[in-house]
Parts: C-alpha cells; structure tokens; sequence
C-alpha cells in the first residue's frame, strides 16, 4: 500500500471554520496529553480522531490508502470499518497520528483566529458581560453539542480523576490550567449563572463539563437578541385580578413591600427578595401581581414551560432565574416573581439539598446565600410551605410575608367580588365565607364553574360545585358547626368581678393576642362567651378537648400545648378553646388567641 508522506490539506483557509475548530480540539488534545495515544488501538478513539481531522486531509492523498479512489469518494464516515483494508489503513493512521509535525497544528492555529464561532455564545458573552474563557468554554460546548465524533472522542479518552480532565480539557482549549480552574469554580459566571455542570469526581472528558439544561435550550433556540435571549427565560406577568384592597388582612405587610420593593428598585438596592408562603389559592400570586403594578414596576416571572410547552427542569428554572437577574441588573422599573419554588427545592441535586436542609458543605451553602444577597433585581420567592428550608437561606429574606385564610369578614368580601352579581342569596355568600378552609381561590373556582353552566339554577350550580371540591380536599362536602340550643346576648352573662364583655373584647383586639381562663358552674355560658368574641374579633374559633392534650406522662402535656401555640401562631385570625378541661385542673376553661 502507496504510504503518501504528507496527508495534510495546504490550503486550510478552504476548510470551514466550524471544521478547522474541531481539528484544532483534536490536535490540541493529542499535543496536550501525548498519553492518549496509547488509546490508537481502541477502534472508536481512532475512528473519532479520523472523522475531526479527516476535513483537514488532503482526500487524494489518502485515498491511496484504500482500495482505489472511488472506493474512498463513495464510501461514508465508517468506511475504516467496512473496507477489507481497514487494518492496514488502521495501522497507518496510528502511525501518522502519533507523529504528526508541530507544524501542522501552527498552520491549522494560524487559519482559525479563536473566535467565537457561534452566534448565540456572542450574545452571551455581550448580555452577561463573560470574559474570553468563558466564551471559550461556551463555543466549545456548542461545538460539543452538535458533533459527536467530538463527544466519541472526549468519552473513549476514559474515566480519570478530575484533575486530570482539567489538563486535558485546558489543552484541548489551549488555555492555562489555572485559568480554567477559575473559570470552573462555583462563584464563577458559567457556574453561578447555571450554564455548566462541572463533575468533580472520577468522569471521562466527556462528562467532565457539560452545558444545563438551560443552556442546551438557548443553544436550540438560537436567540437572534437579547430581548429575545430573555423571553427564553422570563415572561411579563399577567395583570393582577386583584387590589391591594382585596388584602386588609395583610395592610402593614403590603405596607412595608411596597415601600422596600420600590426603594429597592429605583435604587438598585442587592439582596432584596421577599418571601410570600402559605397554603395554595391564599392569593400569593395575585398579591405579587398586584404590589409590582403598585410599585409602578414591570413585574416578570420565571417561566414553568419552554417555548415548545415542555416543562423546564428544576435546575433550569433556578438558572433561568440567575440569568434573567444578569439581563436586567441595569433596570430600575422591573420586578421578578419567582413562583412555585418549592418544585425548584424538591431534589437530590447538592444545591436543593441545601434549601432543605441537608448536609453541605460552606462553599455550597455561601454560594446559596450570595444568591439572595446580590441580586440587583428586587425579587418575590412564592411557596406553599417552607418546611425542610434551611435556616440561614431563610433568613436572608428581607420580606417574609405568611399567608393563612383570610378572616370571615374578608372572605365575605371576595364572595362578593367573584359571585355577588350572579343572583345567589345572601345566605349562601355568607355561608361560604363562614367556612374557613374554603381558600380565596375557590371563590374564583366557583364562579368559573357557574360561567360554564349558563342554564343551572345558580344557588345548587355553586353550592354543588364548592361542595365536590370541598370533599375532594378536605373530605366532607361542607364544615362541622357546632348548633347553639339557644341564642347568646351578653348583656345576660353574669361575670365575677368588674370586667365587662366589651372591655375584654377592647382589649384583645388592642393587643392582638392574650390568655383568658372562664370558670363556673356548667350551662353559664363559657364556651358561648367564647364564640361571642371570636365573631366580635373576626376570628375563627379553634376547639380542643382537654383529652387531646393532658397525658399522663411527664412534660408530654406541656409539649402538647407548645405544638398547639405554635401551630396557630403559623396561621392568623384563629382563637383556640380548650375546653373540657375541668376533671384535669381546677374545673377551668382556657381560650387562647
């Protein structure tokens, strides 16, 4: 077989520039690690090595290594494998590539400049404000992305440690090792921002860094701009259904967001995010809505589904976020709302293992913290529950805002805003209201249901309804209510002492919380006085029996009573009776608010 000494194109600049790139990997790989040429005798790595290079042959030159010239111009990418003189062409190829001139690699140098080949990492670079190396490591991965001989090439290169692929992967980059390993590093751009996964552990080059989620969908996507780029990311958020006058119950709260989102805002404060938590259909999303529109800001959300209607993973929404944080740092008139975040924490991954608590290390747990600490754009976290989130990550929320059932009389009130021009009786909007586990958005629910049957009597259409999603969530199609044998009037309460009805009612709606012990005969109205001031407070009563709590094991009934406070502390506007408590203290009876 003819032996050509020279296989290598004169004419470089012939050869596209995405093809010129990909050679230069593959020689920058072989000169950097001159180790892997012992991985010539694995198939694939060799058939790898030949599909990047094979553009920057000369194809007459090598079609005398086969049978004849129309055999090699007919033949696909595999041919090695299916030519009777594979072997042979094997054996040379293993022999020319273990010696190729350092010339060949300058002259291939010289023909690509390093720039940036792919458009969208240009947009990158300019909307997040990354320096050269990152780019670099950007249009590689693009590169990695769309040609697998590369990937063949980087994964038969076998498991290492990590150190090890880092040299590898800065000569593949031609970049020094130190300046790849900062560019890796947590607190990088590439890493805080969501665009990398770096594998620290024992991997092959192909798995040693790769693009997110997120970055494999701006790579398919291909942005033509940054306005575009951001609508990958974030989308405006619909206007609010609601007023802030829809919220008494939470005025001070509302009071304080609207001062420190719109200071923050037009100050360009860091770290100003809040916390809106509780229940689901407690009206967070709303309530967001309706402080940005307060506020005079554009408020954004982070989006739940990708331009084609697919859900974005966990970590692409958290890295969503962070980008979308980079994109409008220079704005002073927008807001963004981070909902349903309590999907983003639910995983094994180490970040989310910190929001829930979990083992991590500091250098995770800083990295976390800087996220709530140095964000430019004022920012609203929504969640049904923050169990399991770990202390420190909660504490930096400058904003925290529960959110619990509304009180009757503010329910009444949304009754009346969703179905109070739809011909119900005013009994049944009071009975709605009345039952405190029907969430404000139900109210919603129920209208939407009676828009859907134009020609159902409106009472049973809406009772029926909120009756189905009652049992469907709580079990039982409507409340429990304690029935009074008779009607209680205060002015009839014989109660020791000079303290009237009034000045005890006065006086925990002044204070906002105190601990009461009625006492006496049976029958004189104790529980009755009970539910008298919890309808004078707008307060749901919460009853427990003595029996739920007094245990006959030491420190078990103080524990008991602890969960109980803590419990209703968590949700506002209730009262809690203790009742039947006599046989066990003091034939007493103690209502806490």
């Amino acid at each position: 077989m003819p032996t050509p000494r020279n296989l290598w194109k004169k004419d470089l600049n012939a050869v596209s520039a995405s093809e010129r790139r990909l050679a230069r990997y593959a020689l920058q790989l072989l000169r950097g690690a001159p180790d892997l040429k012992g991985r010539f005798q694995d198939r694939d790595f060799l058939g790898a090595l030949w599909q990047l290079l094979r553009p920057v042959l000369d194809s007459h030159r090598i079609a005398t290594l086969v049978k004849s010239s129309d055999e090699y111009e007919d033949a696909d990418d595999n041919w090695m494998e299916s030519s009777h003189q594979s072997h042979q062409v094997s054996q040379y190829l293993r022999q020319y590539f273990g010696a190729i001139p350092p010339s060949v690699l300058e002259r291939l140098t010289a023909a690509d400049d390093g720039a940036v080949l792919s458009p969208t990492v240009a947009l990158l670079g300019t909307s997040l404000a990354l320096d050269t190396t990152a780019l670099r490591v950007l249009d590689f991965l693009d590169h990695f992305m769309l040609a697998e001989p590369l990937r063949t090439l980087l994964r038969e290169c076998g498991r290492v440690p990590a150190r090890i692929n880092l040299a590898r992967l800065a000569a593949l980059l031609d970049l020094p090792q130190t300046t790849l390993r900062t560019a890796l590093q947590r607190q990088a751009p590439l890493r805080t921002l969501g665009l990398i996964r770096y594998d620290a552990d024992q991997s092959d080059l192909e798995d040693f860094v790769k693009p997110t989620d997120l970055l494999r969908e701006v790579f398919d996507a291909a942005p033509p701009d940054a306005d575009s780029l951001l609508e990958l990311l974030i989308e405006p958020a619909p206007a609010g259904a609601w007023a802030l006058e829809s919220f008494p119950h939470l005025s001070r709260d509302i009071e304080r967001l609207r001062d420190v989102l719109h200071h923050a805002a037009t100050t360009a404060a860091a770290g100003v995010n809040a916390l809106f938590y509780g229940a689901p259909g407690t009206g967070k999303t709303e309530l967001a809505r309706a402080v940005a529109a307060a506020c005079g800001l554009t408020a954004y959300q982070v989006r739940s589904d990708d331009e084609d209607g697919d859900g974005l993973s966990r970590t692409g929404r958290l890295s969503a976020y962070l980008v979308a944080q980079r994109l409008l740092a220079r704005r002073r008139d927008v807001l963004l709302i981070f909902d349903e975040v309590e999907d983003v924490f639910d995983s094994n991954d180490n970040l989310f293992a910190l929001l829930r608590g979990r083992s991590t290390t500091g250098r995770q747990k800083s990295w976390m913290n800087r996220i709530l600490e140095e964000n430019p754009v004022p920012a609203i976290w929504i969640a049904n529950s923050t169990d399991g989130m770990d202390a420190a990550f909660l504490r930096r929320f400058l904003l925290p805002v529960a959110f619990t059932t509304p009180p009757r009389s503010v329910r009444r009130q949304m009754a009346e805003r969703h179905l109070g021009n739809c011909n119900l009786p005013p009994a049944l909007l009071d009975e709605l209201a009345a039952d405190p586990l029907l969430a404000p958005a139900q109210f919603g629910a129920a209208r939407r249901l009676l828009d859907l049957r134009p020609t159902a009597e409106p009472s049973h259409a809406v009772h029926d309804g909120v009756a189905a999603l009652r049992t469907l969530l709580h079990g039982a199609p409507a409340p429990r209510r304690r029935q009074a044998a008779t009607r209680v009037d205060v002015a009839f309460l014989n109660l020791a002492g000079a303290v009237s009805p009034s000045a005890i009612a006065q006086a925990l709606a002044n204070n906002g919380h105190g601990s009461l012990c009625f006492y006496g005969a049976p029958g004189t109205g104790k529980t009755a006085f009970a539910e008298v001031l919890a309808e004078a407070l707008d307060r749901e009563l919460v009853t427990r029996q003595a029996s739920d709590l007094i245990s006959p094991y030491v420190g078990e009934t103080e524990q008991n009573l602890a969960r109980l406070g803590v419990t209703q502390l968590r949700t506002s506007h209730t009262m809690v009776l203790i009742n039947k408590i006599a046989r066990h203290c003091a034939r007493s009876y103690f209502l806490l608010p």
